[in-house]
This record gives C-alpha cells, sequence and structure tokens, in this order.
C-alpha cells in the first residue's frame, strides 16, 4: 500500500472520531508535498498519523497560524470553513519542522483508557494464578502511563466503580454483554513493575508531554484532560522504563522479577508496528523463560484491526502455550465486552 491510499484509508477510518483529520487526510492524499514530508516516517510508522501529530504538535508549542482555529485543543473553535488551504498552508510554510519531527518521533499514544481492559485482565491473571501480587514488564509502554494502572479509579457502566477513590485519574468504559469483567475492590498488588520501549517517553518533560497530547484527535477534550492526568500521576510515581528492543532486554526483567508474584508481560497497541519475525522471537524469550516458571502474556492479536480489538492471554508453562481470548475492547476504552468466563475461560494451543 502506497502513502497516498494509507491517508486515503485513514481518511475513512477517522470519518466518525475527527471530520477535521478525515478532511486533512483526504487532502493529503492528493498533494505531493504532503507525502513526501510524510515518507519521512521511520519503517513500520503509520505516516497519516505522524504528520497530523506533527503538525497539531507545532500548534500546541504555540505556533501562531489560522490554521489554529479548526483545532479545539488549541483554543479553537472548530468553525464550519474549510481547513484544507490553512492545513497546506501551515505545512508548506513549516516543512523542515515537520519533516524534522515525522522523522524523528513515534506513534506513540499513550492512552490510560486502555487501562479499561488492562485493570480486569491482571485480576483475570491474579485468580487463575491464586495470588494477590503480580509483577508486570509492559512493552511498548512509551511513557509508562499504563503502568500505573493500579492507580486508576475505574467506572465500569454495568459492574460498578473499583480503584482508589481519591485517584487523579477516572476512567469510565461501558460493560457490554452478558459476562461481568472481574472487578473487585481487591486489585492486585503490584510487586514488580518495568516498560521496554525503542524510544521512552518522559512525562516530566515538556516536549514528551506535548507529543503524547499531539497524538490525540483536537476535538478530544476528555482525552486530552485524562491524559494529563495520567501525566501528573506519572510525575509523582515515576514509571522505572528501560530503552531499547524488548527482546533483547526482556530476559533480564523477567529475572529480576520476584518470585511469588504472577508474572505477566503486556501490551496494548503495539504488536501491529512489530513484523513477524519480532513477534516470534519474543514469543520464543517468553517460551523459554516458562521452563523456569510460568508466564502470563496479554496483548492484543496480532494482525487484528485496532478499533474494537480482541485482548488476549497466552500462558506459558514449560513451554507449552494456552491461548484464552479475554475481552474485546474499543480502543479508547470506551466500552469492554468480556469473553472468559471465571469458572475456567476456554483455552487452546494456538497453532
Amino acid at each position: 500500500m502506497d502513502t497516498a491510499e494509507k491517508f486515503s484509508r485513514y481518511a475513512e477510518w477517522v470519518a466518525d472520531e475527527s471530520p477535521l483529520y478525515a478532511s486533512l487526510a483526504r487532502a493529503a492524499a492528493d498533494d505531493d508535498l504532503l507525502l513526501d514530508i510524510a515518507s519521512e516516517a521511520r519503517s513500520a510508522q503509520p505516516e497519516p498519523e505522524l504528520l497530523l501529530a506533527a503538525v497539531h504538535s507545532l500548534l500546541l508549542d504555540g505556533r501562531e497560524h489560522p490554521l489554529s482555529q479548526f483545532y479545539p485543543s488549541c483554543g479553537g473553535a472548530d468553525p464550519d470553513a474549510d481547513p484544507v488551504p490553512q492545513f497546506r498552508d501551515f505545512c508548506r510554510a513549516n516543512e523542515a519542522q515537520l519533516r524534522s519531527i515525522v522523522a524523528r518521533r513515534r506513534c506513540q499514544t499513550n492512552d490510560v483508557g486502555r487501562s479499561a481492559v488492562i485493570r480486569p485482565a491482571f485480576e483475570h491473571v491474579a485468580r487463575t494464578a491464586g495470588t494477590g501480587t503480580v509483577a508486570q514488564v509492559e512493552i511498548g509502554a512509551s511513557a509508562g502511563l499504563n503502568l500505573n494502572w493500579d492507580r486508576y479509579q475505574y467506572e465500569f457502566a454495568g459492574a460498578g466503580t473499583v480503584g482508589p477513590s481519591d485517584a487523579p485519574v477516572t476512567i469510565e468504559s461501558e460493560v457490554r454483554g452478558d459476562r461481568r469483567p472481574p472487578v473487585s475492590r481487591a486489585v492486585p498488588t503490584v510487586a514488580y513493575r518495568r516498560g521496554i520501549d525503542l524510544n521512552t517517553l518522559d512525562a516530566s518533560l515538556e516536549a514528551d508531554a506535548r507529543w503524547l497530547h499531539a497524538l490525540i484527535h483536537p476535538n478530544r477534550v476528555r482525552r486530552h484532560d485524562r491524559l494529563e492526568a495520567a501525566l501528573e500521576v506519572a510525575r509523582e510515581h515515576r514509571p522505572p522504563l528501560t530503552e531499547g528492543d524488548a527482546v533483547d532486554a526482556l530476559p533480564s526483567h523477567l529475572s529480576a522479577a520476584p518470585d511469588d508474584a504472577a508474572l505477566v508481560v503486556y501490551s496494548t497497541h503495539v504488536l501491529y508496528q512489530l513484523d513477524e519475525e519480532t513477534i516470534a522471537n519474543l514469543r520464543s524469550v517468553l517460551s523459554r523463560h516458562s521452563r523456569e516458571r510460568r508466564v502470563y502474556w496479554l496483548s492484543i492479536d496480532p494482525g487484528e484491526e485496532l478499533g474494537t480489538p480482541t485482548y488476549r492471554l497466552v500462558t506459558f508453562d514449560d513451554e507449552t502455550a494456552r491461548e484464552t481470548q479475554l475481552a474485546r475492547f474499543e480502543s479508547y476504552g470506551k466500552w469492554i465486552r468480556w469473553l472468559a468466563s471465571e469458572d475456567g475461560p476456554p483455552s487452546q494451543e494456538p497453532s
């Protein structure tokens, strides 16, 4: 798929969430200069998201231009006028800076709404393992905001409210379907936490915090507010992060985890950015470590569409793998549909 087609497909995908971004993406698909700027992106990085985030980042940084009137996150009123002429003018006026950002940055949306599925997934693992203690290692942790999932409050419509009542972050999620996700008031205790990313972000750095905001659609004011609250939590409870390749970094962190805790390796929207060889190598690391102790792997099914993905659990025990589908969920945690039975979820050995 060439870059122009990627922009066209992104415009269709994002139309309901952000009419502004749909218009801009359609325009970029027919603009040689904008496509060329977007092509600065590294391999496996999504060009449409990076170009749009790069523009958003400069506007958030105070770059003055009439384009900002279309961005509620920058004080704009989201007018009915056509934003495309101003978008093209902005990109031409700031071409060099945009090329630099697109080439240097990565799509690292660290949305804590995804903890709406992480929270019950960890409780499911704790129940399965028969322990109240977990050790967690996150792959593709970005700034590590989801490493603090146990410090957030959750309002599960249809299943109750759990988590610290004084938590700065509240995640609201609708529970769909007949099965109630495992969310009791006894949150598992996190005895070990570590995040791994090729390019870690620091919540205390203004530029990194701004980039995380830039990755959110300009009209999603509540997501921006929730991100800012999560950044404040991360500044107080700094997530321990390792910068490097997950396949190389994982073994030492797996070995460092306390023996009396359920060992959980997890990610959300990461595997789609990895090639098949890297995923196979990652799986091999986890399988080999399971000779020493059981390893639980939480992730989205590789290769699945990201809008409403499936969260799955692969349990490695002495190099034998069993897979369980835990839940379907909206990518930013708006809703969750729990699939696994807490009486003993059906599992299978994946091919």
